[in-house]
């Protein structure tokens, strides 16, 4: 059975594998190397979709806040 909380993983794991490739090929185009900011460049590509989520989290809490004081 697909539960909401497996889509949402799913979604997270495919848009954070997408920008980490992305971010990979970019380094590896301009021949760069493994220094502090590549490799906290491809941790950043794990961690941003996160804040999709906090914003996304914050939004609703607002709303229910906002449908409890009416």
């Amino acid at each position: 059975m697909v539960t909401f909380t497996t889509v949402g993983l799913l979604a997270y794991g495919i848009i954070a594998l997408l920008f980490l490739e992305n971010t990979f090929q970019e380094g590896h185009v301009r021949t760069r190397t493994w220094d502090v900011g590549r490799v906290l460049g491809l941790l950043l590509c794990l961690v941003w979709p996160l804040t999709l989520v906090g914003v996304v989290l914050v939004a609703f809490w607002q709303r229910q806040r906002l449908r409890i004081s009416r």
